[in-house]
């Protein structure tokens, strides 16, 4: 007889609008958890974290939270009084919705900051199940995956109307000559382009390259667009007077070889423009960064939260020219020459 298949529930759009409201409203006490001194314990917050994770069983989750849970003293196989209530409680929360009651006999600090934690550990769920690794080891996440092409297009979309739009104006609009862009994706650099430029753009999904390629015939802007790997390009030394990339090195797996096949490329006097996120210059929030990196990285396909995007652009032997820091350091533009 054969084993019943594990259904591990995961991130769609019913599951967005349902969560990340609730999520919204909870942020400052999310905040407060890892930061205010009195926050909830570590060890009972891990607790509800794996509570979660054991009904949603994503099992890259699990083990991130295992991790942790040990380093801040959680035994699993003897949960003290109030870990017990807090993983009983993620595991209501999952089972529930984000209504689901926090422990009573917690402070109602501790109470929301518990919630928090627990809700920001749904989504990573969810995430986890759509985008990562399966139980037949095969990944959920595939570079032909149209519908994940549909739905990072609208996140960039959102994150333009909330004013990205004037970083990619300063990084892809003031590009020169034949131009490449690594990772163009969905083709959202496509409009902040001079209209001079001889676009190129590489990316290793098809089905992005598809909706980059229906959104320069609506523009009536010509681009050559190539399946391609960034760290191994299908072009002869020196073809490019400008290489741009935004939010690429953030996600490539080698992000040394990308650079060096970007100066590879590269014309004499040509510049490498890049818009990235980047570790925060703020202690506190850099710290934050750094303690989620390991489970942001599983949860959005390898993604660096704690990237230190100028010191991996000077380890690659270029020069930075310009560098701009913005949000606390968060969001770096940065102009290269090799």
């Amino acid at each position: 007889m054969e084993a019943e298949p594990i259904v591990r529930p995961k991130l769609t759009s019913r599951a967005l609008r349902r969560w990340v409201p609730p999520l919204a409203r909870h942020l400052p006490h999310l905040v407060s958890a890892y930061l205010v001194p009195g926050r909830v314990p570590p060890a009972v917050r891990e607790a509800a974290m794996l509570g979660v994770t054991s009904i949603n069983r994503c099992e890259a989750c699990q083990a991130v939270h295992d991790r942790w849970g040990r380093h801040a003293g959680l035994r699993v196989d003897e949960l003290s009084p109030a870990e017990a209530s807090a993983h009983a409680y993620g595991q209501r929360l999952a089972m529930a919705g984000p209504d689901a009651m926090p422990p009573s006999a917690m402070s109602r600090r501790h109470r929301r900051e518990l919630a928090a934690t627990a809700i920001l550990m749904e989504l990573a769920n969810l995430s986890g199940n759509r985008f990562l690794p399966g139980g037949d080891g095969r990944p959920s996440l595939q570079v032909g995956d149209a519908r994940t092409a549909r739905i990072l297009d609208f996140g960039m979309q959102a994150a333009d109307r909330a004013g990205l739009h004037r970083a990619r104006s300063r990084v892809a609009g003031r590009a020169r000559g034949d131009v490449l862009e690594l990772g163009v994706g969905t083709g959202s650099n496509l409009r902040a382009y001079p209209a001079d430029a001889a676009i190129h753009g590489i990316d290793v999904s098809a089905p992005a390259l598809s909706i980059a390629a229906a959104r320069a015939r609506r523009m009536d802007r010509r681009v050559a667009l190539t399946v391609a790997d960034a760290a191994a390009l299908p072009f002869p030394d020196a073809s490019f007077d400008t290489i741009v990339a935004t939010f690429v090195l953030c996600s490539v797996g080698d992000v040394g070889g990308t650079l060096r096949e970007a100066c590879r490329v590269l014309r004499p006097g040509g510049t490498i423009r890049l818009l990235e996120h980047a570790e925060a210059d703020h202690p506190a929030i850099a710290d934050i960064q750094r303690r989620s990196a390991p489970a942001w990285a599983r949860a959005s396909g390898g993604c660096r939260l704690d990237h230190d995007v100028a010191a991996s652009v000077r380890g690659a032997g270029l020069t930075i020219v310009a560098e701009r820091r913005r949000l606390g350091g968060i969001l770096v533009e940065i102009v290269a020459a090799a």
